[in-house]
């Protein structure tokens, strides 16, 4: 689908996710408002009515660099906090990935000298177009903590949420489609295929395409996606390569020892010689340094980002 002779971007991509459902723009606010109303299957008064912004999007600032943040984080009139992210490869343990993200959100909503009865409830939303959770066929799948016996609910601050998009039934009528559904199905659908139909449905989806028609008008912010694109796309190109040369190997440590290599080069591209003591530190990293090591590439502009990285190991 073309938009006066450009493609439309995919929402999918973290960026065009955050210009469209993350600005303090009135039509942006009005269509995430409805996008979590469906997705949080909330009615009459639990409805989320108002939000504020905790990390807006603006463009003109983005940098793309370490300090852009392309989650989306919320505040709602109960004061609760709600975290959105996008995901178009994976590259994670995310499981492990979200409850890191929700603890870390959770315990930012108390101050020292407060008490443990002012946290708030804390939700995450990750939104995949890859499956993770094998366990079920269901394309969203939420989580709480139970009672492992009698499944009674400890507490009602936590709530994880996990949409897996290639779950998802795409032929069914937009007549009969939930609005979950629909939203779900125009943010894997669009630029892609006719949504005339889906579109019809809402008219916070309507205004979120003419949002998405503008957004993919915008120069500058194609050119930021066309680059967070190419890096995306070199950078799983680069270890799915390694990974193959490891099988062949037969050997497990092919594949760090690979990727190792493989990421000093493209560091060394982005920002400079690596200093050789920093470089024997990435070839000794663990698989798990490396895949944080991988997917921050990004963002990463400086040697000491690297070493705080594998500091961390």
């Amino acid at each position: 689908m073309e938009n006066n002779g450009q493609s439309i971007l995919n929402p999918l991509s973290d960026i065009v996710f955050k210009a469209l459902f993350g600005t303090e723009e009135k039509n942006s606010r009005i269509i995430l408002i409805d996008f979590l109303n469906s997705i949080l299957s909330l009615k009459g008064k639990e409805k989320i009515k108002t939000i504020d912004h905790m990390n807006p999007f603006n463009l003109q600032e983005y940098k793309g660099d370490k300090s852009s943040i392309l989650d989306i984080k919320i505040r709602n009139q109960k004061d609760e906090r709600i975290n959105i992210e996008v995901q178009i490869n994976n590259i994670d343990d995310f499981r492990k990935r979200s409850l890191y993200y929700w603890a870390k959100m959770y315990s930012e909503t108390i101050n020292e000298s407060e008490r443990y009865t002012t946290l708030k409830k804390s939700i995450v939303i990750n939104i995949m177009d890859f499956n993770i959770i094998n366990e079920t066929n269901r394309y969203h799948t939420e989580y709480k903590i139970l009672e492992k016996t009698e499944k009674f609910q400890l507490i009602d601050d936590l709530e994880i949420h996990y949409i897996e998009l290639k779950k998802i039934e795409t032929d069914k009528d937009p007549k009969n489609m939930e609005a979950i559904e629909l939203w779900l199905n125009f943010i894997k659908k669009v630029g892609k295929e006719d949504i005339n139909e889906i579109i019809k449905r809402k008219e916070e989806l309507k205004i979120a395409m003419e949002m998405l028609r503008k957004i993919s008008a915008d120069e500058k912010l194609r050119e930021k996606y066309a680059a967070q694109e190419k890096a995306r796309i070199d950078a799983i190109s680069s270890m799915a390569f390694i990974e193959d040369r490891g099988r062949l190997k037969g050997r497990a440590e092919g594949r760090a020892e690979g990727r190792a290599e493989t990421l000093i080069k493209q560091y060394t591209k982005k920002i400079g010689e690596l200093p050789l003591v920093l470089q024997e530190r990435i070839r000794s990293a663990s698989l798990s340094t490396l895949d944080s090591l991988t997917e921050s590439i990004f963002v990463i502009e400086t040697i000491e980002e690297i070493s705080e990285i594998i500091d961390k190991e």
